[in-house]
């Protein structure tokens, strides 16, 4: 997806905060940028500099929690005052050592060649996976979320893919200082609870925040409560201003 699936979080919380979300690498205006984790934090870390901002709040949904674990690891904190992640494994292929990845995925039917000369239906089965079905107040809906995603380039969607399969940013994990808010759906067909245990055993200054009628998109499933809480989360920061800035990362 690109940048507009976080319109209605912009639009919520633009009186409070600068808000940027770009387009990832791959994706939209930057189609035609490498789509790959390693590049997209590279483009996170240009964004960053280029617009000098400070006391930045990371926000990844998704494929962007890894983007942004891959840009504080390799660019430091310094420039960061908070993360909050979506929904999001810090190593999405399971293996003999680790079982909190993609639910009911291997990394053989995740990598299967029909994702790209089959895309509509597994643009299909992404878009339903969204959402849990229980949410009454969406931003998107199934059949919105399905033709942003039909938008994109199925090639380029394929190497993200491959290049989040072979992402581990488990070792990032206790390496993290600042607070960070830990976002679930509560009714998430992607992910495993226990992969929010092995976060915040790993990082003490973390916290979990369920949303109940949600699945893995709260910010379009109830987004009026993910964007009160993205509030409280930056009021809570010791460096909280009114001119903090909200970077929204896309699926």
């Amino acid at each position: 997806m690109d940048g507009s699936v976080f319109s209605g979080q912009m639009e919520r919380l633009s009186p409070q905060f600068r808000c940027i979300a770009p387009d990832l690498p791959g994706h939209g205006q930057s189609r035609n940028l490498p789509p790959n984790i390693p590049r997209s934090a590279e483009a996170l870390n240009k964004l960053i500099l280029d617009l000098k901002l400070e006391d930045v709040i990371l926000v990844g949904w998704s494929m962007g929690a890894l983007i942004a674990w891959r840009y504080l690891s390799r660019f430091g904190q310094d420039k960061a005052s908070g993360l909050v992640t979506v929904d999001m494994s810090p190593k999405i292929s399971n293996g003999p050592e680790w079982s909190y990845g993609l639910l009911r995925e291997t990394r053989r039917e995740a990598a299967d060649p029909t994702y790209k000369t089959d895309w509509e239906k597994r643009a299909s089965a992404i878009a339903r996976g969204m959402f849990s079905g229980a949410a009454s107040d969406n931003d998107k809906s199934v059949d919105a979320a399905l033709e942003l995603v039909l938008s994109q380039n199925p090639g380029m969607m394929q190497a993200m893919w491959a290049s989040m399969m072979k992402t581990d940013e488990r070792a990032t994990i206790p390496q993290l200082r600042i607070p960070w808010l830990i976002c679930y759906g509560m009714h998430s067909q992607i992910y495993p609870r226990q992969v929010r245990k092995w976060m915040l055993e790993r990082a003490p200054q973390a916290r979990a925040l369920g949303f109940s009628a949600s699945g893995h998109s709260p910010h379009l499933e109830e987004p009026a409560t993910f964007a009160q809480a993205l509030v409280r989360f930056a009021d809570g920061l010791p460096t909280a201003t009114s001119s903090s800035q909200a970077l929204g990362r896309a699926m």
